[in-house]
């Protein structure tokens, strides 16, 4: 395989010949254990009952239903209305996030009647050509222009480490004020759509309290319509259905997917405004609402909201914080632990300890997400227990004390 993956000089993936797996459990084929700490689509972890025999009676059925009415269509299609407390009036299903932020900015633009959509510094919003050009990693960019136009940039607060070298707790969020000054020099001052994420993707970085709402203020104030990207946050990774509930945001658009599948290529846009009807053809076509994904979807919002895994979860998440802020007790170099429910990261002050620990971490079977030199990211399925939490932080523990 790694002669023909065209991603191996860049990744360096050691094999790992799984063969079976419970939870936050996998297993190879030479019968070593691995704690899956990697995990941002299957939050149900492995062999979850309830979804193998969902899935296994869809299978069963017609999944041809391309368009077509179906049963676990119009109960996702009610389970998205219900949990959002029918804000939106329409949804769109695709089979892809970087469909649904592309097609969520073009209908903004459409709606608004203007050019341009702000994004921010280190999103992740999709690899598709304009979800690739908004999103704001240089990885996704450098050396593939010319990138989308239409787009501009603002600094997302990363306050552990702000660019404008501000104090966050008297800023009074300068990097959102800071907008009216760079953007009539940098846009045509024409912004119809602002694209964010509730907390960022790439690291975990969560805003300070209050931001968001004050965007959301501010992109109102501009006639622009205000997009939540929750495809990584949505779905209960941060101990409510959605994030943006925590500080009682309105988005006028919220994207869904990675969770919402469970593996399955599904993601979702819910919008409180639609094009005109002669613009809508451009959206159709696509496998998003396949009847397939649609009941995979269903089974997550079972699992989450009947099945008590949304409980459970947000208390994982207050457990895996309390474990971090343990290993920051101990250990000097462990700083600025950020998490929201079981999405979390901290980061290691010293390059080459850094180093040595996430090579250490590997060797002892403790699965993580690639992060930036420094940040150390956790990421396990909801179904995690308390007892798999305590052997990530034994892990943790041991390979800091080895350093």
């Amino acid at each position: 395989m790694k002669q023909y993956d065209i991603l191996q000089p860049v990744t360096h993936a050691a094999k790992l010949d799984l063969v079976s797996g419970q939870g936050a459990e996998l297993i190879d084929a030479q019968g070593r254990h691995y704690l899956d700490f990697n995990e941002f689509c299957i939050v149900l972890g492995q062999n979850n009952p309830h979804y193998i025999q969902r899935m296994t009676q869809a299978l069963c059925g017609v999944t041809s239903g391309k368009c077509a009415y179906s049963a676990d269509k119009e109960k996702l299609y009610r389970y998205l209305m219900e949990t959002t407390h029918q804000q939106f009036k329409a949804i769109h299903l695709t089979a892809s996030g970087s469909e649904t932020t592309e097609w969520a900015v073009k209908m903004a633009l459409k709606i608004t009647g203007k050019t341009e959509v702000l994004s921010f510094w280190n999103s992740i919003h999709g690899r598709t050509h304009l979800s690739a050009s908004m999103s704001g990693m240089t990885k996704r960019k450098n050396h593939y222009g010319p990138i989308a136009s239409g787009l501009a940039f603002g600094a997302y607060p990363n306050c552990a480490h702000c660019p404008y070298e501000k104090s966050c707790d008297s800023c009074n969020f300068f990097c959102l004020r800071h907008l009216d000054q760079k953007l009539p020099y940098e846009s045509a001052n024409d912004i119809g759509a602002v694209i964010v994420e509730p907390y960022q993707g790439g690291g975990v970085i969560v805003p300070p309290k209050g931001w968001l709402k004050a965007l959301q203020d501010w992109a109102h104030a501009r006639g622009a319509l205000f997009i939540l990207d929750e495809i990584q946050s949505g779905m209960g990774r941060s101990g409510q259905m959605y994030c943006y509930e925590e500080e009682g945001l309105e988005p006028d658009m919220l994207l869904l997917g990675k969770a919402l599948g469970n593996g399955m290529h599904i993601s979702a846009l819910l919008t409180k405004y639609i094009p005109e009807e002669k613009y809508l053809h451009a959206l159709t076509g696509g496998t998003g609402d396949e009847n397939l994904a649609c009941t995979a979807a269903c089974c997550v919002f079972e699992e989450l909201l009947e099945h008590g895994l949304l409980e459970h979860n947000a208390q994982m998440g207050l457990l895996l914080r309390q474990k971090l802020d343990q290993l920051a007790e101990k250990y000097d170099c462990v700083c600025h632990i950020r998490n929201k429910g079981t999405a979390a990261a901290f980061e290691i002050n010293d390059t080459e300890k850094y180093k040595r620990v996430l090579s250490a971490i590997k060797a002892k079977g403790l699965l993580v997400p690639a992060s930036a030199i420094g940040t150390i990211m956790l990421k396990p399925p909801y179904s995690v227990t308390a007892e798999q939490i305590e052997a990530m932080w034994r892990i943790l523990d041991e390979s800091l004390a080895e350093q």
